[in-house]
């Protein structure tokens, strides 16, 4: 199958999906960007977008050449007694919601739900994910407060390493999206501890630097880690916009970042193959921004950038748990 590894669900509560975001997360500029950009209404707001978002996402991939996309969950921040911070969290996308739109779009959808392993009852909705066909779990660690180092969090990772399903963490470059609570969460060495746990883990965004970004580039390092680390994945999802639009073809054409890459869109942050005039010509350009599936359109300047199609197709090698999910929704 071709799989986008790394498509974000949102949603503020409708219909009682159970998500949540903050007031200051729905005053920020990308919140309400992303409002005028998919012509989000404010009656759709207050009544029916979290399941609008959903099934958009859904008819585009079913319209698109992929055949399906794993949906990120995400969870907040949580206190040292294990209780969830309002205060510090900006949105909430329960597991809960993840596994029933992906039920209701099981054509389409795969489940990737988030869990912070600080919560009280991490381990039991790690084991409730694992049973109901989680393909992967997704961590923003300098957003929702995880150390991916911590101590406190073995038992966690022997759990992860024993039924294979990867941990999605951004790490290495910047945030732009979210808030950071502490940037230093984002380090790509702190992977080293759930990977000598035995655990899959994916680098989101090849671990790219954000453009203007004070904060040294660990690519390097992600490289070193690669060569040791079999486990180790990167995907090239968010690539193609203002934040690091240089570091793609850079990706593109570095064998060691690109034979160890699973396709990723980041959905729904905007591509923009302008960024790539000198590289691809207008006349190219042209042909990839009439494009109006956003999917297609991501995957057509990937691939005209040198990344080869297997990089669609790997995904159903590292996501483990598609025949437990594929069980689980009666497909």
């Amino acid at each position: 199958m071709k799989i986008d590894i790394h498509v974000h669900l949102a949603g503020v509560g409708t219909q009682e999906s159970g998500c949540w975001a903050s007031a200051g997360f729905q005053r920020k500029l990308v919140f309400r960007y992303l409002r005028w950009r998919f012509g989000i209404r404010k009656e759709q707001l207050q009544g029916s977008v979290d399941q609008d978002w959903a099934a958009r996402i859904a008819e585009s991939i079913r319209a698109s050449e992929l055949d399906r996309a794993a949906v990120l969950g995400f969870d907040g921040a949580y206190d040292a007694a294990g209780r969830l911070d309002e205060q510090r969290s900006q949105m909430i996308v329960p597991p809960s919601w993840v596994f029933e739109v992906c039920r209701r779009h099981r054509a389409e959808l795969l489940p990737a739900p988030s869990i912070n392993p600080f919560r009280a009852d991490a381990l039991e909705r790690l084991e409730e994910c694992v049973e109901g066909g989680a393909v992967l779990l997704k961590w923003l660690p300098s957003a929702q407060g995880i150390d991916p180092a911590s101590p406190r969090i073995s038992a966690f990772y022997r759990r992860l390493a024993e039924v294979r399903i990867p941990l999605l963490v951004h790490a290495g470059g910047g945030e732009n999206t979210f808030d950071e609570l502490d940037p230093e969460l984002n380090d790509v060495r702190k992977l080293r501890v759930p990977l000598d746990a035995g655990v899959v883990v994916i680098c989101a965004h090849s671990g790219a630097p954000v453009v203007l970004s004070r904060r040294p580039d660990q690519t390097p390092i992600l490289k070193e880690m690669l060569e040791g680390y079999p486990d180790l994945w990167v995907d090239n999802s968010g690539m193609a916009n203002p934040s690091r639009f240089p570091s793609l073809p850079r990706a593109a054409a570095d064998p060691s970042l690109r034979d160890r890459t699973l396709y990723g869109s980041d959905f729904p942050i905007p591509v923009n193959a302008a960024y790539y005039l000198r590289r691809l010509g207008a006349r190219q350009v042209r042909a990839l921004e009439r494009e109006r599936n956003p999917f297609d359109r991501d995957v057509r300047l990937k691939r005209a950038l040198g990344y080869p199609d297997e990089s669609l197709v790997r995904g159903s090698g590292v996501l483990a748990n598609l025949q437990r999910w594929s069980r689980a929704s009666g497909l």
